[in-house]
Formats: structure tokens, C-alpha cells, sequence
């Protein structure tokens, strides 16, 4: 009987930014469920540290003492293992983790529960074209999903879509890339409880948004407005069908760059870190950069 959960939704490359209109897309957006859960006008680094009785926002340092912009790789290696993965070869690295980062990831959160006999899943619903690749050992993996699979996780599929036990990557089922899956319509918000019942059989539950990356990088200004209203009501979601006096939600990223219209690269933000539920408020004095995150979890599982 699992006593405790935590949902983590990862957010590829979403720092905390200026509040600056001319610079930031969070500026100009509303976030009602954000909104309401900070009591803040706006997500920008001057609200960076506000703590409500329902949730608390911080930007966590991935700069980690290693000299250039924080990279995907690294960090999540770092995000993952609780190692400062850019210090240990040397540099941040990206956007695939390289031989020395795999190795490292034998040694991921996903990995560590599974051994403690605790159960996790690894939520993204991938197509059968890239499942087939990945079988023939031609798959390219985020750190995040190369833990899961070096963990042995379940990389789920158009199947688990459809059964409601797992996540497509822009959320909702509209944009699956496999026409012939037949699969039954969901709104954003009916996704996010989707995730939140399937940490209903699960210590962890982890959910990885790449798009936000892409879009920082080619800086679609319009796309990158309707994502942030799209997560929002993604959070709602799972706001409102998680059991918060048992379950954590945590919403990270691995670095900044979506935050910023005035470049196509990463930035050295600080990286948006969204707590809510159980046990939220006596993690916060432990969250200072991407390499307490493991620990962080381990001990709200384990009352450490």
C-alpha cells in the first residue's frame, strides 16, 4: 500500500525570469491556477521565494559552480542523481547525455526507488515508431527518459493512451503523430487528472514537457503564450484530482531559456520550481540548486 506519492512534472528549459514584458512570455499571459495557488500577479524571479499555505515557488541554481549556460544533459543527470553531474566531466553538456552522464544515471532516483521496492512509472506516451527504434538500439534519449530505461521503467505507448494510463506529449490526445491510433478525446485539464490517478499506484510518477525547450529555442512567441495557458489548466488538473494531503506535486526544470525572447539559447536563470501538498513546506530550506531534488524526494517518501 503505497502511503506516500509525489507527481513531478518536468518542464524542459523554464527558467525564472525578468519581469520584463519586452523579455518574458510569462509577462503577458494569465495563469489562473498559478496565480491563485502563489497569490502572485505573475511567475517572474522577483516572486522567486513566495511561500502561501497552498504552495511555494523557488528558482533553484543550475549553474551549479561550472562556468557557461546550464545544459539539458547535465542537468537532469544532476536533477536525477543528486550529483553535480557539469562539475564531474568538466562542462555542461547537451542535449543527450554522452557515455560518462549514462553511467551516472545507474544511479537515478527511478532506480534507487525500484531497488527500495517502491513503485514508479514514467508517465510520456511515445509512438510505436520511436519504441521500435529504441528496440533497435537507434533511439536518441533525454536524460530523463535514458534513466527510466537504464531503470528498466516501462516506456508506455499509444496503448497506455489509451487506457488512461499515460501522458501524450502535448498533453492532450489532438496532436498524437500515429493516425490510426483511435484514442478518446481529453481536454488539457482532464489530462493533468489523468496523471494524478495514475499516482494513485505509484511513489513516483514523473512527466516530462520537452516543448517548451523547442519553442525557447526558436522563439515562437505566439506558440509559447497558448503552452503556458495550456500548462496552467495542465496543473489545474492535476490540482484537483490529486490527494494533497498525501501526495507532493512538484514542477522543475532543468535550465532557463523559454523565459527570455531576446535569445535563442539557454540562459543562466535560476530554474522554476513549483511545490504543492503533502510535506511541501519542510523541503523548502533543503532546495538550493537542481542537485538537492533527489535527496529532496527520497526523504518526502521515506520522512527522512
Amino acid at each position: 500500500m503505497v502511503t506516500k506519492s509525489i507527481v513531478v512534472v518536468f518542464l524542459d528549459g523554464v527558467g525564472l525570469g525578468a519581469a520584463d514584458p519586452e523579455v518574458n512570455p510569462f509577462m503577458h499571459v494569465e495563469l489562473p491556477v498559478l496565480q491563485s495557488l502563489l497569490g502572485v500577479s505573475h511567475v517572474t524571479l522577483d516572486m522567486a521565494g513566495t511561500i502561501t499555505d497552498r504552495a511555494a515557488l523557488l528558482g533553484l541554481d543550475a549553474r551549479l559552480g561550472v562556468k557557461g549556460l546550464p545544459q539539458s544533459a547535465t542537468g537532469q543527470t544532476t536533477i536525477l542523481t543528486g550529483q553535480n553531474a557539469p562539475a564531474a566531466i568538466g562542462k555542461h553538456y547537451g542535449p543527450y547525455p554522452d557515455q560518462r552522464l549514462r553511467a551516472m544515471l545507474d544511479d537515478s532516483i527511478f532506480k534507487v526507488l525500484l531497488e527500495a521496492g517502491q513503485p514508479v512509472a514514467y508517465a510520456n506516451a511515445y509512438p510505436h515508431r520511436f519504441l521500435d527504434r529504441l528496440r533497435r538500439g537507434k533511439g536518441r534519449l533525454s536524460a530523463n527518459t535514458q534513466a527510466a530505461h537504464r531503470a528498466g521503467l516501462k516506456l508506455r505507448g499509444s496503448e497506455d493512451l489509451q487506457a488512461g494510463r499515460a501522458i501524450a506529449a502535448l498533453l492532450s490526445n489532438d496532436f498524437w503523430p500515429e493516425p490510426e491510433v483511435q484514442l478518446p478525446p481529453l481536454t488539457v485539464g482532464q489530462a493533468g487528472a489523468q496523471l494524478a490517478r495514475l499516482a494513485n499506484d505509484h511513489t513516483l510518477t514523473f512527466f516530462e514537457f520537452w516543448y517548451s525547450d523547442m519553442l525557447g529555442h526558436k522563439n515562437k512567441r505566439a506558440e509559447s503564450l497558448e503552452i503556458l495557458a495550456l500548462l496552467d489548466a495542465f496543473i489545474g488538473g492535476i490540482l484537483a484530482d490529486l490527494d494533497l494531503e498525501r501526495s507532493l506535486l512538484l514542477v522543475i526544470s532543468d535550465h532557463g531559456n523559454f523565459e527570455d525572447w531576446t535569445t535563442t539559447k539557454h540562459t543562466l536563470n535560476p530554474t522554476l520550481t513549483l511545490l504543492a501538498g503533502a510535506g511541501f513546506e519542510s523541503l523548502l530550506p533543503r532546495l538550493h540548486s537542481l542537485a538537492d531534488l533527489k535527496a529532496a524526494m527520497w526523504s518526502t517518501i521515506f520522512d527522512e
